[in-house]
């Protein structure tokens, strides 16, 4: 059985693909008024921009885009947590930087083969852990993240750059399900 997905082309991302990333994580983030604190807005467009476009530029970020012709519906990257905004400098572990699926994709099966991408590259690449950051009460992406092994390992934080709280969990790289399709070009 053919799934939506197939028909998806997917490649590696870079610093140049930064305005159309921070299009769909700004899309992203206005969902996230639905559940963050009154008042809350999203971070800028332009500093998402600059902020994705620096990340995308460090020779130790990853990121896998997921496009449906010649637009972008799903994307997901991860870089050393030494390198990220918050450094920890425990060896082997990665920073899950961001996983964002265009609203119409909810549901298809993206979020989770982009996440099992990351997984695998991280596995790769010789890493052995990962760390990510949601907002306490995102529900939906909470839930997401438990089915595929992450687990809590601080509960609610504020984090005064994104402005709301927010959890951290962590899943090792091994025991990753493989997905067939080509690699990355």
């Amino acid at each position: 059985m053919q799934s939506p997905c197939d028909e998806l082309a997917f490649r590696s991302g870079i610093a140049d693909d930064a305005p159309q990333i921070a299009e769909l994580v700004y899309a992203g983030f206005e969902s996230y008024k639905d559940f963050g604190p009154p008042g809350w807005e999203p971070p800028s467009l332009d500093g998402e921009r600059g902020r994705i476009a620096a990340t995308l530029a460090k020779p130790t970020a990853w990121c896998c885009l997921a496009h449906d012709g010649e637009r972008l519906v799903g994307h997901v990257g991860w870089l050393p947590a030494t390198d990220s905004r918050v450094p920890d400098d425990e060896p082997g572990l990665l920073h899950f930087w961001q996983l964002f699926i265009a609203r119409e994709w909810w549901g298809g099966g993206l979020a989770t083969l982009l996440h099992t991408d990351a997984m695998k590259a991280a596995a790769d690449q010789g890493y052995r852990a990962l760390r990510l950051w949601t907002p306490a009460d995102h529900g939906r992406g909470r839930r997401f993240y438990e089915r595929e092994g992450w687990s809590l390992t601080r509960d609610r934080f504020e984090d005064p750059v994104f402005g709301m709280a927010c959890v951290e969990y962590r899943r090792a790289t091994a025991g990753d399900r493989s997905v067939s399709r080509p690699s990355l070009i």
